[in-house]
């Protein structure tokens, strides 16, 4: 498929996906579902913890789903209640829910099922939260009302993508993260800017989206874990 084709697929809808929404409710099979695959992570946690809230966040609760979306299923915990040292307790879960997406390919309706255990006082970073739990919208997401500019977002994804090949050819020879550290910070920041400035439909956040879907952004992040082994090793 050409660029231009999947850059359309990142056009928002009108409508909440259909796979797991009527009438603007969580679908109660998929609810049930994703209520076990919680209580399954919680578990794993391997730690008593008070949960606060189960909930659904990202495009899938939201207008700009794509077939490469995830649903985000987000415990909400206060860390203080786990332990006094809260950069700590972060520490924990964040390796915690690492090594469970890494390991585990859990799917409702195909669609992958991305883990996460959120601090309460964390605020929403999506325009659509929905508590499982609860059975709710939290925050109900508003239909985008532009478009992003298809052109400007197929002229920087190429951009982006020969960066890519750069840094990685420069990394295989040079035996050195820096560069590719450089752009993971740079493609970041242009997304973070561009929601910011714009939210979700920002040109800036379906160019990362893009390239997230085509593996390239994945691509730097395993060099740079690769050319880190290497220099670690005899």
């Amino acid at each position: 498929m050409s660029i231009a084709g999947k850059i359309k697929k990142h056009l928002p809808h009108k409508d909440l996906s259909v796979k797991l929404w009527k009438d603007e409710k969580l679908k109660p099979a998929i609810r049930e579902q994703l209520l076990e695959i919680a209580d399954v992570f919680i578990d794993y946690l391997g730690i008593q913890i008070d949960v606060i809230d189960i909930t659904m966040t990202g495009s899938y609760a939201n207008y700009n789903y794509t077939p490469y979306s995830d649903i985000d299923l987000h415990i909400i915990v206060d860390p203080t209640s786990i332990n006094k040292d809260v950069d700590l307790v972060e520490e924990f879960l964040k390796a915690k829910r690492q090594f469970w997406n890494d390991r585990h390919d859990i799917r409702v309706l195909n669609i992958e099922v991305e883990m996460y255990a959120q601090d309460v006082n964390e605020p929403h970073a999506s325009s659509g939260v929905y508590s499982i739990k609860d059975d709710n919208w939290l925050e109900k997401p508003k239909k985008f009302r532009k478009e992003f500019d298809r052109s400007n977002v197929a002229r920087k994804v190429k951009y982006f993508k020969r960066l890519i090949e750069i840094e990685i050819d420069e990394a295989k020879m040079n035996k050195s993260i820096k560069g590719l550290e450089k752009l993971i910070k740079k493609i970041r920041d242009m997304r973070s800017a561009g929601l910011e400035k714009s939210g979700e439909m920002a040109d800036e956040n379906v160019i990362y989206k893009v390239l997230r879907s085509e593996g390239d952004i994945q691509k730097l992040y395993d060099m740079r874990d690769n050319v880190f082994d290497v220099n670690l090793s005899l």
